[in-house]
């Protein structure tokens, strides 16, 4: 089977074809092709972005013949509905989109939409720890976060943590949300380029003239890990997102200023950016909706 998958995030949107041969092996069974991305044109508004969406999935659909669709998007999504309940200004008009449905009308062929933490965190999950428990965290645009407990995987078993909204900063960064001092506001891609005001944010991590930059960024990142463990007691706390594509250069440097039971929870995401897209197929073929 041929799934059209793309992942919606407040920059890109990822797409590819994912071929399935067996549905229960993410390691062996899910075959990935044609990965490419598109801006999302976020600014331009809904949409905009609603036709950029479709785009992508048209061509997928146009060359590769796909037979079911599979999304995960930024935004808090219900996880047996596929509606979206809540997005930020990084998605204009996204609160309220019931996408699940829009696709299935547009489309007509069955289709599944789940968060992109949450799509990340399950695609990381079962290619490296199914028998655990695992937080994730997507650091790109934002800061994602989710968690993946073992057993059937539905709604009871997946939880989006929205870590990227706890409050690090008490009057800080105004973020999208309309709070100040969210954790996503320190802890990502994009608050590295705005604090170095670098486009490309390896130089925070080889340049001494970063090196404040490079510390704080560490600092708040340790904290949102301290706390995750602190409250979830996951087995692993799995770093993945854009900023991970460069983890040769950090993260050593970020493990050794966690403590303890960080540094032994700790690992990069193996799947990258391409996490999304499998981790929605995934969820696409063996999870369980409501709406099914």
């Amino acid at each position: 089977m041929k799934l059209a998958c793309i992942d919606v995030g407040g920059t890109t949107i990822k797409s590819a074809v994912v071929t399935v041969s067996d549905p229960d092996d993410l390691n062996n069974g899910y075959s990935l092709g044609a990965f490419s991305f598109v801006p999302t044109e976020a600014p331009k508004g809904f949409e905009k972005i609603r036709e950029n969406i479709h785009s992508s999935i048209s061509a997928l659909i146009n060359k590769y013949g796909c037979q079911r669709i599979a999304v995960a998007t930024a935004g808090t999504v219900d996880w047996d509905s596929g509606k979206v309940t809540y997005a930020t200004d990084a998605l204009p008009g996204f609160t309220g989109y019931d996408f699940c449905k829009d696709l299935k009308e547009t489309f007509s062929l069955p289709a599944t939409v789940i968060n992109d933490a949450t799509a990340a965190a399950v695609a990381e999950h079962y290619c490296g720890n199914p028998d655990g428990r695992d937080v994730v965290l997507t650091l790109g645009t934002g800061l994602g976060s989710a968690l993946v407990k073992p057993g059937v995987l539905n709604a009871s078993c997946v939880e989006d943590l929205h870590l990227g909204h706890i409050i690090l900063h008490e009057d800080g960064f105004l973020c999208k949300c309309g709070n100040k001092g969210c954790a996503e506001q320190y802890v990502s891609a994009s608050a590295l380029k705005r604090d170095s005001k670098q486009n490309d944010i390896s130089q925070v991590f080889t340049k001494k003239e970063f090196e404040d930059v490079k510390n704080a960024f560490f600092d708040n990142m340790r904290r949102v890990v301290e706390y995750a463990i602190q409250k979830y007691a996951p087995d692993d706390v799995v770093i993945g997102g854009g900023v991970v594509e460069i983890k040769k250069l950090w993260w050593n440097d970020f493990v050794a200023v966690c403590d303890k039971r960080a540094q032994t929870a700790l690992r990069p995401a193996k799947l990258a950016n391409k996490a999304g897209v499998l981790g929605a197929a995934y969820s696409a073929m063996r999870g369980k909706f409501r709406y099914q």
